[in-house]
């Protein structure tokens, strides 16, 4: 029994190692998570020109996301078994976790 679950975890953190994510998708998996939150941002109590950058964003996305990446710090740990990404920015911060090839990041960005 001891054997099996021991191969087990040893199969399991094999493959972590393997299919750890690269810096690559950490930076597709920020993209990701900068879109999401541009589409998810509310119109409602924002000036004319805030209101403008947003439908500018969700109009033209690659544009959009070159210029805001421009003002985004972002940190990237390759810890072997698992990577740690962490998003700064407009006021804005995100801590995500790479594991078998993806990033989940907990909460999304926040507001800080």
């Amino acid at each position: 029994m001891f054997k099996f679950l021991f191969g087990m975890a040893t199969m399991a953190a094999l493959a972590a190692y393997v299919t750890n994510p690269t810096q690559e998708d950490a930076e597709a998996e920020m993209r990701v998570q900068l879109m999401t939150a541009l589409a998810n941002e509310d119109l409602k109590g924002k000036n004319g020109a805030e209101t403008a950058a947003l439908l500018g964003c969700r109009l033209n996305p690659d544009t959009c996301y070159d210029l805001l990446r421009s003002g985004i710090e972002m940190t990237f740990e390759d810890r072997h078994l698992y990577s740690k990404l962490e998003l700064e920015g407009f006021e804005r911060s995100a801590n995500c976790y790479g594991l078998y090839t993806r990033f989940i990041c907990p909460g999304g960005l926040k507001k800080d």
